[in-house]
């Protein structure tokens, strides 16, 4: 999170991302609903090239009581994304930035969907040798629609402790002992994340035909990052999701209804291979 896509000393590198939301009821009780999410990306040079689908597990198709009949109102959503990365520099001592440019499609069923036209950005300052915060962000802009169907938003703020720099932290506080083997290959991170995203519903949809629907979310994660060579890297850890909201709007993106469920916990799974 706290480099821009494609940060690698290697041409190409893939990534892919496995995460889940667990169950959780409508606040307004109209059913519950599960996430898992899988993402694939691709770096090559300064362009990223990614796929994501979000399946929702709904628990009883029968009591989303804000779709048609007994249908759900959507199982799966997809997200496609190119960007290119234009600017990449270092300010001053220990201070990294960096903006890249972003074309984007989110959709139910029929590609294109709703397409979008943004940037993608970010800041990092290593404040301590091994120590890094940051602050990242996103606007992508939705083709012309009505003024209160925004587009896709997201605001990211991360610490990322190194391989080193927790082996150190752990010996310094008297507990070296409990350092085993493959201890210097493993980091740490934390995330506070939140975003906003638009879709294009389908033609036959039980809740907006032709419409837009927009998610909105935060999540708090801890993730172990282990570095098992120069090529390979794993990362997991336990997710709080909070804060989530389903707006649905009219073909013409007018607001329709919101509906707001209730936190639940989840996690994630990333795997990085740079060739």
């Amino acid at each position: 999170m706290l480099a821009p896509a494609g940060d690698s000393d290697r041409e190409l590198s893939l990534d892919v991302e496995v995460g889940y939301a667990g169950q959780a009821d409508f606040t307004n009780g109209q059913g519950s609903v599960g996430v898992l999410r899988t993402t694939l990306a691709a770096d090559y040079s300064i362009f990223r090239l990614s796929y994501g689908l979000s399946r929702y597990l709904w628990e009883d198709g029968a009591e989303v009581r804000f779709a048609a009949g007994d249908r759900v109102p959507w199982e799966t959503l997809h997200d496609v994304a190119l960007q290119a990365r234009l600017i990449d520099n270092s300010l001053g001592r220990g201070w990294r930035y960096w903006l890249s440019g972003e074309l984007s499609s989110s959709f139910e069923q029929d590609f294109p969907g709703a397409v979008g036209a943004g940037f993608d950005g970010g800041v990092a300052y290593e404040f301590l040798e091994g120590w890094m915060i940051g602050l990242t962000g996103k606007a992508v802009v939705l083709s012309a629609m009505r003024d209160d169907l925004l587009g896709d938003l997201e605001v990211g703020l991360a610490l990322a402790v190194s391989q080193k720099a927790l082996r150190a932290a752990i010996k310094g506080v008297g507990l070296g002992g409990m350092l085993g083997d493959g201890s210097e290959q493993i980091g740490f991170s934390v995330a506070l994340f939140g975003a906003e995203k638009t879709y294009r519903l389908s033609p036959s949809s039980p809740v907006r035909r032709n419409g837009y629907l927009t998610i909105r979310h935060s999540r708090v994660g801890a993730y172990l990052d282990y570095r098992h060579d120069d090529r390979l890297t794993f990362s997991i850890g336990p997710e709080f999701n909070y804060a989530r909201k389903f707006s649905l709007y009219d073909s013409t993106g007018a607001l329709t209804s919101s509906h707001q469920v209730q936190d639940a916990f989840g996690g994630s799974f990333r795997l990085k291979w740079e060739f």
